[in-house]
């Protein structure tokens, strides 16, 4: 047997998951988790249930992800045959186009 280490795993603050919890972020019924967990990537100390961490949420989200064909093929195409990227243009606005907010127009106020 070998060792197994959990080179999928990131985290830099430990936050174990428990099956409730980890159901609500995946947004599934914890008793999938419980019914499939021999096939899940998860943690287990002794005697205690099983816990997750984000790492083990996002692998077992990529092992549950439906890509169709089409994507896929877009997916494995040499650079040179992809379609092609839109450039990107950027949301934020600099500092020299920038303007001053209107502010609300001012209401007359009726003099009695």
């Amino acid at each position: 047997m070998t060792a197994w280490t959990r080179r999928h795993c990131v985290c830099t603050e430990v936050r174990n998951l428990d099956y409730e919890e980890a159901a609500a972020a995946l947004k599934i019924k914890a008793d999938w988790l419980r019914d499939h967990i021999s096939e899940l990537p998860h943690q287990k100390y002794g005697q205690n249930p099983a816990v997750f961490c984000h790492c083990d949420l996002r692998l077992i989200q990529a092992m549950n992800a439906k890509v169709p064909a089409r994507a896929q093929e877009v997916l494995n195409a040499p650079a040179d045959q992809a379609a092609p990227v839109p450039a990107e243009t950027s949301t934020v606005r600099s500092l020299a186009t920038s303007r001053p907010a209107k502010g609300r127009a001012r209401r007359a106020v009726a003099q009695t």
